[in-house]
């Protein structure tokens, strides 16, 4: 594999196209992109009702009912940025769970559970560095305390969406007798937790792309990728929501594991989508100048 400096096109819809062809194909394509977003379509799955136990758990035992419920309020609006299918399929399974494991997070598996979780952010950052072409050679020690670091965060940013969403009914109820002219607009209101999620979600793109790769990264190198990932997420989330009730017939295909073979390749689409706007930013930066393109 040699690094070889062309000259790509740098107006207009050429410029677009060349960019699009050196994520797509020399990154997608030929970068080994499949295989890490089946990676991270995995650790997901693996790693989500861990964490989820781990956010409940903790917040259940330092901060009473209260906080326990803002937490299950925040982990059950992650089902916000989700297809309607994976929802149906998921959210009785995440009740179920949550319902009996506050009282045990705080055991000797509380550490697997935080071992697991971190592996997602491991995967993320191996997508990433691999599309950015940088190579990390710090201690995987440092590597896992900082993948703790991004738990701990995300637990935090969900606490407080959680929160959110339990009190708006509040404020609601108190502003209604007061501004009775708000009432035609309240599903614009109802519709806050998915914009409070949906920020959290850029929130959490934006910090993977800027601080997990083992390069340098400033926020206008990775924030056109972000938006990209973001609004094909929303996209592929239609999409596959009306060809899952529309075309799918897993269940002949997986009979009962017909619901976590539609998450996993749900997860698997996002996961590529994440690396499709990584690899944005790298063919970004190498039309600056700033990196070389691969080519074989």
């Amino acid at each position: 594999m040699t690094s070889v400096h062309t000259h790509p096109p740098v107006k207009g819809l050429r410029r677009a196209g060349w960019v699009f062809w050196e994520a797509f194909y020399w990154g997608l394509l030929r970068n080994e992109s499949f295989a890490h977003a089946s990676n991270i379509a995995f650790s997901v799955l693996f790693s989500l009702f861990p964490f989820m136990i781990l956010i409940t758990g903790l917040a259940g035992y330092w901060g009473g009912a209260e906080l326990a419920k803002a937490a299950e309020e925040g982990t059950g609006g992650i089902f916000a940025v989700l297809p309607a299918e994976i929802v149906k399929i998921l959210k009785p399974e995440v009740t179920a769970v949550l319902s009996g494991s506050q009282a045990q997070v705080l055991t000797i598996g509380a550490a697997l559970l935080v071992v697991i979780v971190t592996g997602l952010v491991e995967s993320l950052r191996m997508g990433l560095n691999y599309a950015y072409r940088a190579y990390d050679s710090r201690h995987f020690l440092i590597r896992r305390l900082e993948g703790t670091f991004f738990m701990l965060v995300g637990g935090i940013l969900i606490l407080g969406l959680g929160f959110m969403v339990v009190v708006l009914p509040v404020v609601w109820n108190f502003l209604v007798p007061h501004v009775p002219d708000l009432i035609p607009y309240y599903s614009y209101f109802n519709n806050l937790p998915l914009v409070f999620f949906s920020a959290g979600v850029f929130c959490f793109l934006f910090a993977a792309h800027l601080f997990l790769p083992a390069r340098r990264q400033t926020a206008s190198t990775v924030l056109p990728g972000v938006l990209v990932t973001l609004g094909l997420w929303f996209v592929a989330g239609y999409v596959f929501s009306y060809y899952f009730s529309h075309f799918a017939s897993y269940t002949r295909t997986y009979a009962g594991l017909a619901g976590i073979i539609a998450t996993m390749l749900f997860f698997y689409i996002v996961g590529l989508l994440f690396l499709l706007g990584a690899e944005i930013n790298h063919a970004l930066l190498v039309l600056k100048g700033e990196a070389p393109p691969s080519r074989v």
